[in-house]
């Protein structure tokens, strides 16, 4: 039977739909009815209407309906064939676009029956212009159909055609439009199912492109499988998609299919079989057809096979948003389906049916998996969970999961050692019916099992061993615990579900949280940390009545989990699962108050810590007015910050303030529940208008709050520069009422005042800076707070190094040096008049007594000094010479200022003066350690009694810049004599240019020997600045610089450090004996007799001490003994090296760990270089071929590959690419070096262990978010 048949075709050309789908259907029909190689350019649609040839293909062999070489196509639906037939001929005649007519054939295509065409075609090529000439009217299209079968179906389906048969037969483009047309007009893109499947997409393309063949797509389901190869085919090269939906039929039947092959045999097909008998397939192949079979994952196929990985989880997302869903929704729905598209389209709306194995299978045997949700197998109580619900061992229920795991649409996943449910909600919706009483039973006891004790540590069997310390674990794993917590969330949900043997879902879940956390100890509020967040989406009622009624105690034991400890890098605590709690319950209007209340609660009992998850931030995030995370209304969230704020008033106005307008604010987003709020769109709209009616609203709560704090007025007044203009007047008025009221004891509102007063007129042409006239508002209130006694009027000059001016200070561009001058000048003088003041009004003593008030008082001894002129007045400050260190600066400061106005000789007869005051030792060297250093001053210095020096040498400064190198060395030679070898080291480190050898490798040699008289501080840079220094110079011997290097060792070594222990090292390479001393510091003898002799008379720290630089310099060690500077590798002197170290280490009873180290140093080889691979270092290995050696070395070519970072849907890529390269090493040296191979090879193995590792850790994560 016919499917399009020439009246068909003649009534279709009547329809407006004609003219735009001819140019493809011919496209179609060459693509279906010519070799792969045929290029065709044949546009449809609204590019049917552009100029140009219709068609243009190029065939390289003779066809039916298609000429081999250039054909042009134009193309007609009007009634008049012959008139559109002649104006396009004589039209192309005239232009044929640069084609030359006698090498190309002209094809006019009506779809209506021309009944002297004969007489045409005779008579243009009577005229001879072109190779040849053509004419296909309904008669030839309804043959040439004939002969293409899939574009023939394809036709038959088009509008106007109306002949679509009923036949079981659909092609790609009917089967794609029904699966990917969704409800509410949703149309999901090819993307949706080939994400993260892009190498599999170009295996199938790579398939169709070769011979014909049989090649199996498998899936979760067959359904997906065909899903996945016609999306694949739309995302195919233009040409590629073209052929590919021009060839395809999807084939329902075994019949229709046999008829197909048969029948069909002038063109060939791409063939998509939806039964499952195998054999007709290979007839299709026979006759030149592609046959691609869907397969479930259950099913067997003993053909080639692509294999479909999970969908990639971005990739869905972005497709689905592309689709038009939300971004929230599209990572929710792709969450929660685990990336299978059969539950996503199920979760989306899409009509479905129940998975076959619900009709087939004994569902009891997934009931127990269903339970628990998900597991880790290597975790003893995961185990005795999974048997206790099975009740059966759990080797005898694996044999049920893994039968389970290959169903189509397969309820359970594996990844690795661990198991989850693929979709819990689509999973607990369509079996919640099947649960018993004891199913309810079984959960309730499982819970209690893995909660109620906490979660105890497994201790391992050996718990001496230093991998025991690692290796602890508890007994269950987080999965199992959130597993269990997510089944009492989907029982409570399925609430208004009608389940059999439990009355109440919600009440039953509520019953067991609440037994669980109520009257909980501080350390079981802690063990439940990481599972808060779930169990609060169990049961909001339950959770929060519990968190209540610890709050409620005067030790609350819910506090603990803000206790810090200490863990593997800092400090932390345990309370962040609490939080994220919390602000899920938040989300819902029904408990934003209570859950608000409980973090203000908790923000005023929070002792504070170094994790930034804090009650006051999660609050904030909560109720942020231009971003607020929750979805109360506007009047829901404003009743509950009045009545929260008024419960807890100080960490309430803490609350508001925050949320005042901030230009700067980044937003962090709160915890979500994943199942309560799968059907909420929390995709919310922000308004200018609501934003700014926050504002106003919480500035009135503020107000109301107000209790005539000082800080709390300052702290609002800060804020009116981001106020609206009407909120800042309302701010500005209220405070003009108040501020009589408020006792003023720091004056802190009247400095903040200042500070936004400079500011503002410090910029006043920005855009943000506020008017004049807003300005002088604020300064009437400055003035109005301004202090009346002089003290607090102007001891704000000396808290700040660059005070700030009412005035302000007007920035000018391009003018920095002379503005730096005119403010210092500017500040001076204030401060000059200030001191004037205070020494008017207040006396000098009471002056001087201000530098215990002042934040920077040396600032108001310089003041001072260039005030007071009078000897006694002098002498008068001079007393705080006796001050101790914190205040000492005040002195220092005037002292140095006096210097700088009068001379040093001035210096030395205040000095005399005060040694006739019996002046103290330490004060009148306070006198000298301000100075400028110099010979001069040393000089004095040197003239002194001893004490004097040496209060002198051990409290200065170090600043050897601005004086002579001589100076340097005799400045750096007293430091080291009064034992500051650590400040020598930070100044010699500025100019080691200039210091002798000889007192460099000093410096060294006593910071790292000698007990200092100061804090140590060894400071890499600067070490490594003196160790560069002393490499370029020629007067210093190798054995200082080897002793040098022994000391610093730990340094040396360390991360980030450039200059490495090259001449120990050197000297290791060189030297087999001192290898071998070296090694005896680290290594205990086999023969335990021969350690008492070596460690004669030797201290225990001692042994320790050179323990650690003996470990420190191997692990630097990188130069190969006979390794030459290129790279080069000496063996004579190689392997005369080797024999001699492992002879001395036979002696020495070391030759296992001797062994051990030579392989690790052969490993430093670089393989970056040309000459590696060096095959003078396999043939040592190949020779000694001791394990030792072996995995010296494989440990070391481990290492050096350093750490790896990735994000956390990665994978294992990074370590293919390692198992890659030590294959392919593996296998050039396999025959030539064995043994060498084996190691490469084991590390290949290693690698590939590692990198399923962490493609499972990737799985899991994909579809955890």
């Amino acid at each position: 039977m016919k499917l399009v048949t020439r009246n068909n075709l003649e009534n279709w050309a009547d329809t407006t739909f004609s003219k735009a789908t001819l140019p493809y259907l011919i496209s179609r029909l060459v693509r279906a009815t010519t070799p792969a190689s045929t290029k065709a350019n044949l546009p449809s649609g609204s590019a049917s209407y552009i100029g140009g040839w219709d068609g243009i293909v190029n065939c390289e062999t003779e066809t039916a309906y298609v000429p081999q070489g250039i054909t042009l196509w134009e193309f007609g639906t009007s009634s008049d064939c012959k008139g559109k037939a002649d104006d396009d001929y004589d039209k192309r005649k005239t232009n044929p676009i640069g084609f030359t007519p006698s090498d190309s054939v002209f094809i006019f295509v009506t779809p209506r029956l021309w009944t002297k065409k004969d007489e045409w075609i005779a008579a243009k090529k009577a005229e001879k212009h072109w190779r040849d000439v053509i004419v296909y009217d309904s008669v030839d299209l309804e043959q040439w159909l004939d002969n293409a079968l899939s574009v023939s179906r394809w036709l038959a389906s088009q509008d106007g055609v109306g002949t679509y048969p009923f036949d079981g037969i659909m092609t790609a483009d009917e089967f794609w439009e029904e699966w990917s047309m969704g409800p509410k007009g949703l149309l999901l893109s090819p993307e949706c199912v080939v994400a993260g499947r892009e190498y599999e997409k170009d295996l199938l393309l790579t398939a169709l492109q070769g011979d014909p063949t049989i090649k199996g797509i498998k899936a979760s389901t067959k359904i997906e499988a065909i899903a996945f190869i016609i999306a694949s085919a739309k995302l195919f090269p233009t040409e590629e998609f073209d052929r590919f939906f021009s060839k395809a039929l999807v084939v329902d039947t075994e019949g229709n299919f046999r008829g197909i092959v048969r029948n069909n045999i002038t063109s060939t097909l791409n063939l998509i079989p939806r039964f499952d008998e195998a054999q007709p397939l290979y007839l299709a192949v026979s006759k030149g057809n592609h046959v691609l079979v869907p397969l479930g994952a259950d099913d067997d196929f003993n053909q080639e096979i692509i294999t479909l990985p999970t969908i990639d989880r971005d990739g869905q997302i972005n497709a689905l948003i592309n689709s038009g869903i939300s971004k929230e929704d599209a990572e929710k729905f792709s969450r929660e389906s685990a990336r299978n598209i059969t539950i996503l389209k199920k979760l989306l709306g899409f009509p479905h049916y129940k998975a076959k194995w619900i009709e087939k299978e004994n569902i009891r045997e997934i009931i127990p998996a269903l339970i628990l949700g998900r597991w880790n197998e290597i975790f003893d109580g995961d185990i005795e969970l999974i048997e206790k619900l099975s009740e059966q061992k759990y080797s005898d229920y694996l044999v049920s999961l893994n039968k389970w795991k290959n169903f189509e649409e397969s309820p359970i996943i594996q990844i690795g050692e661990t198991w989850r449910l693929t979709s819990p909600l689509d999973l607990w919706t369509a079996l919640s019916s099947q649960l018993s009483s004891k199913d309810f039973q079984n959960i309730k006891e499982c819970y209690a099992l893995a909660f109620e004790n906490g979660n105890p540590i497994i201790e391992p069997a050996d718990k001496n061993s230093f991998a025991a310390y690692f290796n602890k674990k508890n007994k269950y794993s987080n999965w199992s615990r959130e597993g269990l917590t997510q089944s009492l969330i989907l029982v409570g949900r399925l609430n208004e579900v009608k389940i059999p043997n439990l009355d109440n879902p919600q009440n039953w879940v509520d019953k067991i949280i609440f037994n669980l956390l109520n009257n909980a100890s501080g350390e079981m509020w802690i063990s439940v940390d990481h599972e808060l967040p779930l169990i609060s989406e169990a049961s909001p009622e339950s959770f929060l009545k519990a968190v209540k009624n610890s709050l409620a105690k005067e030790q609350p034991e819910i506090m603990d989990m803000f206790k810090e400890e200490d863990g593997f890098l800092h400090k932390t605590s345990h309370h962040t699962g609490l939080l994220w709690a919390l602000e899920n319950l938040a989300w819902l209007p029904e408990y934003l108050r209570d859950a608000s209340l409980v973090l203000l609660k908790l923000s005023r009992l929070d002792p504070g810590g170094g994790l930034s998850n804090r009650p006051l931030n999660s609050i904030t995030e909560i109720f942020k007015p231009w971003y607020f995370q929750t979805l109360a209304s506007y009047d829901e969230r404003m009743e509950i910050l009045k009545y929260i704020t008024e419960k807890e008033k100080e960490s309430g106005w803490t609350l508001l303030i925050r949320m005042l307008p901030d230009h700067h604010g980044i937003a962090h987003p709160t915890h979500k529940m994943r199942w309560r709020m799968f059907d909420k769109n929390t995709n919310l709209t922000y308004t200018y208008q609501e934003i700014w009616n926050t504002h106003s609203a919480v500035i009135e709560m503020l107000i109301n709050l107000f209790d005539n704090d000082e800080e709390k007025i300052s702290q609002l007044i800060n804020e009116t520069t981001n106020l609206l203009p009407k909120d800042r007047k309302r701010v500005l008025d209220w405070a003009d009422e108040v501020y009589p009221n408020i006792k003023q004891e720091k004056f802190s509102t009247w400095e903040t005042i200042r500070g936004i007063l400079n500011h503002h007129r410090s910029h006043p042409d920005t855009d943000w800076a506020l008017p004049e006239s807003e300005l002088v508002r604020l300064e009437n209130l400055y003035n109005k707070l301004q202090p009346t006694d002089s003290i607090h009027k102007y001891i704000w000059l000396f808290n700040e190094h660059w005070p700030e001016f009412p005035e302000g200070f007007i920035y000018e561009p391009n003018e920095s040096e002379k503005r730096y001058e005119h403010q210092q000048k500017r500040i001076d003088e204030a401060r000059k008049k200030a001191v004037t003041i205070f020494l008017q009004e207040l006396g000098l003593n009471a002056t001087v007594e201000l530098r215990k008030q002042v934040k920077e008082f040396w600032l108001l001894g310089g003041a001072l000094a260039d005030l007071i002129k009078n000897q006694e007045d002098v002498l008068t400050v001079c007393e705080c010479l006796y001050d101790e260190k914190k205040l000492i600066g005040f002195a220092h400061n005037f002292i140095y200022r006096k210097s700088n106005i009068e001379s040093f000789d001035w210096i030395k007869s205040l000095f005399k003066e005060l040694q006739g005051k019996k002046y103290s030792d330490k004060a009148l060297s306070n006198v000298l350690i301000p100075l400028n250093q110099n010979q001069e001053l040393w000089s004095f210095v040197a003239s002194l009694n001893e004490e004097i020096q040496n209060e002198y040498w051990q409290n200065i400064n170090p600043h050897f810049y601005h004086i002579t190198d001589d100076e340097k060395v005799i400045g750096i030679e007293m430091l080291l004599k009064h034992k500051r070898f650590f400040s020598a080291i930070d100044i010699a480190s500025h100019f080691t240019n200039v210091i002798p050898s000889n007192l460099l490798s000093e410096i060294l040699k006593k910071a790292g020997k000698e007990e200092a008289s100061e804090t140590p501080r060894f400071r890499g840079y600067e070490i490594e600045k003196i160790f560069e220094e002393l490499d370029k110079r020629t007067d210093i011997e190798k054995s200082t610089l080897i002793h040098l290097e022994w000391l610093y060792l730990p340094i040396l070594d360390s991360y980030g450090t450039k200059r490495n222990p090259k001449t120990l090292e050197e000297e290791l390479a060189n030297n087999p004996d001192f290898f071998i001393e070296v090694l005896k510091w680290i290594y205990i003898p086999k023969d335990k007799t021969l350690l008492e002799k070596e460690r004669e008379g030797i201290s225990d720290e001692t042994i320790q001490n050179r323990a650690k630089q003996a470990y420190h310099l191997l692990h630097s060690w990188k130069k190969i003994p006979g390794m030459k500077e290129d790279n080069s590798i000496d063996e004579g002197v190689l392997k005369d090296w080797i024999i001699n170290a492992r002879t001395l280490a036979e002696s020495a009873s070391r030759l296992n760990v001797a062994d051990s180290e030579i392989g690790k140093v052969l490993a430093e080889y670089p393989e970056n270089i040309e000459e590696w691979p060096q095959e003078k270092i396999f043939q040592i290995i190949e020779e000694i071929n001791t394990d030792s050696l072996k995995s010296g070395y494989s440990s070391a070519m481990f290492n050096k590959r350093g750490s790896s970072t990735r994000g956390a849907f990665d994978g294992g890529d990074i370590e293919r690419r390692k198992a890659a390269y030590f294959e392919k090493l593996s296998n050039d040296f396999k025959n030539k070096y064995p043994n060498v191979a084996e190691v490469f090879k084991r590390m290949q193995q290693g690698y590939l262990a590692d990198a399923k590792r962490m493609d499972e850790e990737a799985e899991r994560n994909k579809l955890e978010y």
